[in-house]
């Protein structure tokens, strides 16, 4: 019997280690490494020294409508600095590429198709989730949901 309790504690230890843990405020976000809609392998390193705006999303969750509604106010700031990036969520090239382009959304767009990034690494739910992470690569801000979008902008400009 004490041979089955102890397998048993080993392995809840185990699974429960096993599931990552999401950044949190004022800790350092890892990098990482996710295509983009041409195909080309992106690190989110080259990021640092520009706040950050990571946006996880996809096209089932009214995301598409807070992301033209920032247009603007991303486009006016993005390259100088800010860097928003649109993280698709489960859902292959065709659908990202169609929301983005045919939008015209000014983002850097990253396709987390397996959910590797956003499950494992940020421990995402809810789309979207939105991460603002200041010039050094600490978080900052962590959204659940969909956002007010004049509150999400003032937000981010906090951080500029």
């Amino acid at each position: 019997m004490k041979h089955i309790v102890t397998l048993v504690t080993l392995l809840f230890l185990a699974v429960g280690s096993a599931e990552a843990r999401a950044p949190r405020i004022g800790e350092t976000v890892a990098t990482f490494t996710l295509q983009d809609l041409s195909g080309k392998k992106v690190d989110t390193a080259r990021f640092k020294g520009k706040t950050t705006v990571l946006f996880f999303w996809n096209n089932l969750c009214g995301c598409t409508e807070q992301m033209i509604a920032l247009k603007p106010f991303v486009a006016a700031r993005q390259g100088r600095s800010l860097v928003f990036v649109a993280v698709n969520e489960g859902q292959g090239r065709a659908i990202a590429e169609r929301v983005i382009t045919a939008n015209q959304l000014p983002y850097e767009a990253l396709l987390d198709t397996d959910l590797e990034v956003g499950r494992n690494q940020f421990g995402i739910k809810v789309l979207p989730t939105i991460f603002i992470i200041d010039k050094l690569g600490v978080l900052r801000e962590k959204l659940i949901g969909v956002v007010d979008t004049k509150k999400l902008e003032s937000i981010i400009q906090r951080y500029l």
